[in-house]
């Protein structure tokens, strides 16, 4: 799934987006850093060392049931009308489902279909799934490039308050402070450390074929077009542009995924 730094990339795309409205683009202005700590806050397990699937909302392999922010809020249904919570709380919380529908569709249109259990190509699996975070990587790093100095001094001044009755302020802090600290002037990505860690494989052999446009058409690119990159993408953008418009609008019952994923 993407990365905090490509959830945080996301968020001027966002706001560029023609069917966000200017009366919402306002709204999530004026709570930038709540907003931005949303985009990358459901990823907080990393700290928390709760499931994946306790802050993301949806199985893996993806089951065919309700969008995950629909299951979100059946069980926090206190969350549901943000007229009636604080604005700070309501923009992290439209960052947060923004977050869910690109991580849900990236599960169902890229990884699923090319990298998952019923595919066959690669020598199993494991090179799959080492592949998988190869692509992961890359969009982390191109990610991390278009991010502006501002983002890191507006990231940090998040300030959760109550915000998940499922995840308490201080791992939030921590994440924030965890990702933050990434993206001060001369700071370093730790994606590739992580990605290295977690797989232990080694990381020159992960950042070699990280640093080779050869190898990565030959194993990476032979078998995912870069349009469907694109597409997912731009099908991840129109439909958490929906989502947190319908949120606002006290109408979220009315999302579906089933036109985004099949783009």
């Amino acid at each position: 799934m993407p990365t905090p730094f490509t959830h945080l990339a996301t968020v001027p795309e966002l706001f560029a987006h023609p069917d966000l409205g200017a009366d919402l683009a306002a709204l999530l202005r004026a709570e930038l850093p709540a907003f931005l700590l949303g985009n990358i806050a459901p990823d907080v397990q990393t700290i928390s060392a709760q499931s994946r699937e306790a802050t993301h909302f949806f199985p893996i392999p993806v089951d065919p049931g309700p969008p995950s922010a629909l299951r979100l809020l059946k069980m926090h249904p206190e969350l549901a009308a943000p007229a009636s919570l604080p604005p700070g709380q309501a923009a992290f919380l439209a960052g947060y489902f923004a977050h869910l529908i690109f991580d849900q569709l990236w599960m169902a249109a890229i990884f699923e279909p090319v990298f998952g259990p019923a595919q066959s190509w690669g020598a199993d699996l494991r090179e799959r799934l080492y592949l998988h975070n190869v692509l992961r990587a890359l969009w982390d790093a191109a990610d991390l490039a278009r991010l502006t100095p501002a983002v890191a001094p507006a990231l940090s001044a998040a300030l959760p308050a109550g915000w998940l009755p499922f995840v308490g302020d201080r791992h939030l802090a921590a994440w924030r402070d965890w990702v933050g600290k990434q993206l001060l002037p001369g700071a370093a990505s730790r994606t590739v450390e992580v990605f290295t860690q977690r797989m232990r494989v080694d990381p020159d052999a992960f950042a070699a074929l990280l640093a080779s446009p050869a190898e990565l058409d030959r194993r990476l690119y032979a078998h995912l077009p870069l349009a469907a990159l694109d597409r997912y993408r731009a099908a991840a953008l129109t439909a958490s542009v929906r989502l947190m418009r319908l949120y606002y609008a006290g109408d979220i019952a009315a999302f579906t995924l089933d036109e985004a994923a099949g783009a």
